[in-house]
């Protein structure tokens, strides 16, 4: 059921944490499972924290993915693989291995694995606006296709990740945020790292070799052309972190291609902001979910879905 933006979200939540879902090169991916009691068949949203792809995990800003499950969708909060662990694509391999799941055992939990989206914030914005634009994965094995998602949701992301990228700055005049300052970095990884760094890091090469050709293989401005899913991009308009200018110039990229896409500019806002999980902005997010994932349906009450984690786990 579509809840109005600016009406409050109706649906108790069944949590369902720490699923395995893949174990791709031996490393366990968990997810956390958030279920709108109530609905029948809920589209379903999956989360990618944010972290610089280096650190974060699905537990990170837990409460956003409950918010937004008591509208009436499906959130699953997945790992990925760091950069540290393995480089680029292993980032889309596992939102790949986390969709073949849902079509697999996630079935069991009664969601609707035909109605799909991605749902980041900050490197996991980048990474959703990039796997949508990924047909074929590269450099992954056997020619790997994308995941098939109808629609895609970016919180402050940084989608171009070239030289040009680097001209739009950050807002000064704003404080970095306490939790990026106070980050627990992995050992050998400069505190904070730069930007660069951390877009070397990913692609698996050192900083000093790292060139435009590379960074624009995985900037979602430069593949602009192949999303085809309808787009919402938020951002704050105080952002310190990631610049505004990110999601401007994406949203007027994926215009210019005559894609669908919606921009939202949260005045005075910064980055991982307060401002991105109040109802009305999780109402707004989910009313753009609803409209392109198509509507979930009220069923009658239900006993709760016996849950084993320990079985779902192994």
């Amino acid at each position: 059921m579509r809840t109005p933006v600016g009406q409050s979200a109706r649906y108790e939540i069944q949590f369902c944490p720490d699923i395995e879902f893949g174990r791709p090169d031996g490393h366990v991916l968990r997810l956390d499972l958030s279920l709108p009691l109530g609905v029948a068949a809920p589209a379903v949203v999956l989360y990618l924290h944010g972290g610089g792809w280096i650190t974060g995990s699905r537990k990170s800003h837990a409460a956003r993915a409950e918010r937004l499950a008591q509208h009436g969708l499906a959130v699953a909060s997945i790992d990925y693989r760091s950069s540290t662990v393995a480089p680029f694509p292993a980032q889309i391999i596992d939102i790949v291995t986390a969709i073949e799941w849902l079509n697999g055992p996630g079935q069991a939990f009664g969601v609707d694995t035909n109605r799909v989206a991605l749902w980041g914030a900050s490197a996991g914005a980048h990474l959703a606006l990039l796997a949508t634009a990924t047909p074929a994965i590269p450099r992954a094995p056997h020619d790997l296709p994308g995941p098939h998602v109808q629609a895609a949701v970016g919180y402050f992301g940084c989608y171009d990740l070239t030289s040009r990228g680097d001209h739009d700055r950050p807002d000064a005049g704003s404080p970095i945020p306490r939790e990026i300052l106070e980050q627990d970095w992995p050992s050998g990884v400069p505190a904070p790292p730069s930007a660069r760094y951390l877009r070397a890091r990913l692609l698996g090469i050192d900083e000093s070799t790292v060139c435009d050709r590379e960074l624009a293989a995985v900037s979602p401005f430069a593949k602009a052309h192949d999303i085809h899913v309808p787009v919402f991009l938020l951002h704050g308009t105080r952002d310190s972190v990631t610049s505004v200018q990110q999601s401007r110039r994406m949203a007027q990229e994926l215009r210019r291609r005559e894609k669908t896409v919606r921009l939202r500019l949260l005045e005075g806002a910064n980055h991982e902001d307060s401002a991105f999980d109040t109802d009305t902005t999780v109402a707004e997010v989910a009313a753009f979910l609803h409209e392109h994932l198509g509507r979930s349906y009220p069923t009658p009450p239900l006993p709760t879905m016996p849950y084993n984690k320990e079985s779902d786990s192994k």
